[in-house]
């Protein structure tokens, strides 16, 4: 993911209840204080739920987030980057606000 696509993201998301922050150094948003996207070395990293992570996996859209190899980091996918990312990060954040705090 480029910068501008990120920006544009952000532009997109960011209002009262999501916010821009850093995650493992990186820029992300959140929701609260719970982190449902970022931008991993130019890749768009999303939180999404268990079903929806399996098929973008299953399909080659997707590939499980490792932030050290090996060890993959529950729930979160790396993007490819073929398909429109927006209504992925809609569904990140609706799952992410979902959840219990």
């Amino acid at each position: 993911m480029t910068e501008e696509g990120w920006e544009d993201l952000v532009d997109r998301f960011a209002d009262g209840d999501v916010s821009r922050g850093h995650m493992f150094g990186c820029q992300g948003l959140r929701t609260g204080r719970r982190f449902f996207a970022i931008r991993w070395d130019g890749h768009l990293v999303l939180k999404l739920p268990p079903a929806r992570l399996t098929a973008l996996v299953e399909a080659g859209d997707g590939t499980p987030f490792e932030p050290m190899e090996g060890r993959p980091m529950n729930g979160w996918v790396v993007l490819g980057g073929s398909a429109d990312p927006a209504p992925l990060v809609e569904q990140a954040r609706e799952f992410v606000a979902a959840q219990p705090a």
